[in-house]
């Protein structure tokens, strides 16, 4: 149940295709994070676009030959462990360059999607006016699949 912020040069995606991205990605971390099925998973993960005039998107080497993205990930602390962080920085690499449309080049894409975590400490997110700690969604998680 990240909040995910995708920084795109502006004019890289359609509207309709930061949509889609947006979803994807907001499905592939619920997958990642073990919550998949979960309306609440959903609702409690939250996306950013933030479309930045392309030419205050560069590289000190000089003009893009193709865009470059940054994802970051804010999400509880142990939520996603090494592993599955690299896995979920590869699908999200993967699903800018479909929602491109260009071919997935693992070389190029080296220097040209990074994806960040933050990851907070328990105690330190509040949602509203609660603590937001994985047991309690966890709990609520396994409460919304026993009732289904």
């Amino acid at each position: 149940m990240p909040i995910i912020d995708i920084e795109v040069p502006s004019g890289a995606l359609a509207d309709n295709v930061k949509h889609e991205l947006m979803n994807k990605l907001g499905n592939v971390a619920i997958n990642y994070e073990g919550l998949s099925g979960s309306q609440f998973a959903k609702e409690f993960t939250w996306l950013y676009i933030h479309e930045l005039p392309a030419a205050y998107v560069a590289q000190v080497s000089g003009k893009l030959p193709k865009p470059i993205y940054r994802v970051t990930f804010t999400t509880l602390e142990t939520l996603l462990d090494d592993d599955t962080k690299v896995k979920l920085g590869t699908d999200v690499a993967k699903s800018i360059y479909q929602a491109e449309g260009t071919k997935w080049n693992v070389e190029e894409a080296y220097n040209r999607v990074w994806t960040f975590y933050n990851d907070v400490r328990q105690g330190d997110w509040i949602a509203g006016a609660r603590v937001n700690n994985i047991p309690d969604l966890k709990t609520r998680v396994e409460k919304e699949r026993t009732a289904a």
